[in-house]
């Protein structure tokens, strides 16, 4: 009998073990998958100030690289930040809403324009190799939209109509309409 009862007590040990182990490991992925998320998102935000140091002349124009910058964003948007946002959201040393859950469709959709409005300015780099040209520009008038909390129209315009400039602060303005709805405020 006691024999029967250490191999019980020993089997439960064991259960116990392993799914404090699991515990822990999932904690370590979550652990893991918000530095990453930050990781990246710092790599994005350093990447926009680059670009905008160009357009307000404060550092020369670089075709090499704006191209640069703007794929930094490209890469680290659409699916790829949609999938570090899936599952469970929410998790320590995050500042990620769980309203990215519950309103998936309207943060991947962001998503994808993010790396939408970056690949625009990709390609302006590609077509405009030697100067900031005045076609990247945004013609006078053409900053009315509203600001980054302003309702949006259903469909977004096309990043690859529009003047480099204006794909610029409209990828800046999907950043804060993200952070606006999927961020905690502090």
């Amino acid at each position: 009998m006691c024999s029967n009862a250490a191999k019980w007590s020993g089997l439960v040990l064991a259960v116990i073990a392993f799914a404090g182990f699991s515990m822990a490991m999932a904690q370590r992925a979550a652990t893991d998958i918000v530095r990453e998320r930050q990781q990246e998102m710092k790599m994005m935000a350093a990447a926009a100030k680059n670009i905008d140091a160009m357009f307000k002349g404060a550092s020369p124009y670089d075709a090499k690289a704006f191209k640069a910058a703007a794929e930094t964003v490209r890469t680290y948007s659409g699916e790829r930040l949609a999938r570090l946002f899936a599952g469970t959201v929410a998790a320590e040393g995050s500042k990620a809403s769980v309203n990215i859950e519950a309103e998936r469709p309207a943060f991947d959709k962001l998503a994808a324009e993010l790396g939408a409005y970056a690949a625009a300015l990709s390609i302006a780099a590609d077509r405009n190799p030697d100067v900031l040209a005045p076609g990247m520009r945004m013609p006078g008038g053409d900053a009315k939209m509203g600001g980054p909390l302003a309702k949006r129209k259903t469909a977004a315009p096309d990043p690859m109509s529009m003047p480099a400039e204006h794909a610029f602060h409209t990828m800046l303005q999907v950043c804060t309409s993200c952070h606006a709805k999927f961020r905690v405020k502090d």
